[in-house]
């Protein structure tokens, strides 16, 4: 249980989210990425990296900012996050056959505390409550309009369509 690392805990035990989740709580309890908590926006504040996952997920910031709940899907999709499958594998671990092993059955016995907590626990083990109460009530996502024909509502009751009793000709 010691030799894994802790985005390979994630791995293991809740998969790509959750590595997700558990790079964007370390990257923003050290400073890392600036956290808008009302607008749930990001943006990079230094670029260091240790591991290569987080190295990843600061490349996916871009200078405006992005999203918490995007970035979290980018950076579940990313080929760094998928490595850790292999690094788990090369230490003898299955995610696969994961509730059968002793070293799952320790973590849910033991999360430990900090970040390793979080990776076990998912969102409910992040300590700070701002930044859980986030990640727990995501906004939902905005409405995509085609910029090339946008809609107008020009209407009284708020359908798009025209409102009864409105003349049309036809």
């Amino acid at each position: 249980m010691d030799k894994l690392t802790t985005y390979e805990v994630a791995w293991l035990v809740g998969g790509a989210e959750r590595a997700a989740l558990v790079t964007f709580v370390a990257l923003a309890a050290d400073g890392r990425l600036e956290v808008a908590h009302k607008r749930q926006r990001i943006k990079l504040a230094r670029t260091e990296s240790a591991y290569p996952v987080e190295a990843a997920a600061l490349a996916l910031v871009p200078e405006s900012g992005v999203g918490v709940a995007d970035f979290l899907v980018q950076l579940a999709a990313t080929e760094e996050v998928a490595a850790l499958d292999a690094a788990v594998r090369a230490k003898g671990q299955l995610r696969f056959v994961r509730w059968f092993s002793r070293t799952y059955r320790d973590l849910a016995e033991r999360p430990g505390s900090g970040l390793r907590r979080v990776a076990v626990l998912g969102t409910a083990g992040i300590e700070d409550a701002q930044l859980r109460e986030m990640l727990e009530h995501p906004r939902p996502a905005m409405p995509k309009v085609a910029s090339a024909n946008p809609v107008r509502d020009n209407t009284f009751d708020g359908s798009i369509g025209p409102s009864a009793g409105t003349w049309t000709a036809g």
